[in-house]
């Protein structure tokens, strides 16, 4: 399961170095994904809120982040900024 809130992140960061055309074919290929994508709704926007209220961490990834606590599913990330949650993660190795 997957948030849709993080998907014009992927088109963004291609956008901004000057390269639209890997930036959609990125947002394309996450479409094309056979994972089950999590729709805008009253409480995970108000768990999101919460999230960025008390810590430390983006926008997208307060989404993510309330998507998981909410779906009752394990966080696999490995960013550090997520540890201060209280929920089930699954830290992965940094390169």
């Amino acid at each position: 399961m997957v948030p849709e809130v993080p998907l014009p992140d992927y088109w963004r960061k291609e956008h901004k170095t000057g390269i639209e055309q890997e930036g959609r074919l990125a947002y394309q290929q996450c479409l094309s994904l056979p994972i089950e994508w999590i729709h805008e709704n009253q409480a995970l926007l108000e768990k999101a809120a919460e999230i960025k209220a008390l810590y430390q961490l983006s926008l997208a990834d307060a989404w993510i982040a309330a998507s998981a606590i909410l779906e009752d599913a394990v966080l696999v990330h490995k960013d550090p900024e997520f540890a201060a949650l209280d929920c089930r993660q699954m830290l992965l190795p940094y390169k």
